[in-house]
């Protein structure tokens, strides 16, 4: 918990002192190598291990809700499509893509559902409790990166609902790793997420392939169509864990790693 208040504390203190969030996930990545090197947990303790059979539901639940939300708002005409070529739309997706799960892994997904999932874990916290915990804990960071960074282009009144966003989202990928006990499916999750809704709705003043023209109201992440379709996405998540769980007790010696909540 005390590592926890640090990390989200030290992280806007860095960006205040030097004037430029880019270093805003460090004190993440330090803490990260922290509760592996002092802190006595292993790398499959933190979920560094294999993630076989949950890397479709976690591609899945971003491809539902950016789907829905483009659909949403292309009936509404909420956008104005800019000329993109397919083939550099794919790369841009892809690379996105890449550059995410590997910086979410030594970082944002690698801190709150790793490390600190692996010690509260260790705490005999229960997974209820966790998954809160972490999903609450990731929404604090990430609050002050809106709030210091102008770059961003954040509006006041935008603030609320995207950290409220980003706690669905935490949610979702904290379920994810509930159930295969490997941060992988996480990380994946958040990166085909990333994909998809930065390169097609954009972040910050930066405007997506969509150029949708009421973010507020229409993007999957930094509005109220995201609030309402990854609430959604967390309830149906959160059930279909409850039906693996009880298919694992009802079988215990199955292989499906599906049904496995807690080994992958």
């Amino acid at each position: 918990m005390v590592a926890t208040l640090a990390v989200v504390a030290a992280s806007p203190a860095i960006a205040i002192a030097t004037e430029d969030g880019t270093w805003y996930a460090l004190p993440l990545f330090v803490a990260l190598v922290a509760f592996w090197r002092r802190g006595g947990l292993s790398l499959s303790s933190m979920g560094f291990k294999s993630a076989r059979g949950f890397y479709r539901p976690a591609t899945i639940h971003p491809l539902l809700v950016v789907g829905f939300s483009v659909a949403l708002a292309t009936a509404l005409s909420a956008m104005r499509v800019r000329e993109v070529g397919f083939w550099s739309l794919t790369f841009q997706v892809s690379t996105m893509m890449i550059v995410s799960f590997v910086g979410t892994l030594v970082a944002e997904d690698g801190f709150f559902r790793g490390a600190l999932w692996g010690a509260l874990e260790r705490t005999g916290r229960s997974d209820d409790a966790i998954l809160l915990w972490t999903s609450a804990a990731n929404a604090v960071w990430f609050l002050p990166l809106l709030l210091l960074e102008p770059s961003l282009g954040v509006a006041p009144e935008a603030i609320g609902v995207h950290v409220l966003n980003v706690w669905l989202l935490g949610l979702c990928w904290g379920v994810l790793r509930l159930a295969s006990g490997s941060v992988l499916a996480a990380a994946w999750g958040h990166a085909v997420w990333s994909g998809l809704t930065y390169t097609l709705f954009g972040f910050g003043p930066a405007m997506g392939a969509l150029n949708v023209l009421d973010p507020v109201r229409f993007d999957p992440e930094r509005g109220w169509v995201g609030v309402a379709l990854n609430a959604a996405a967390f309830l149906l998540l959160w059930r279909w864990l409850g039906r693996a769980r009880e298919g694992r007790a009802a079988n215990p010696s199955t292989e499906d790693p599906s049904l496995d909540t807690k080994n992958g």
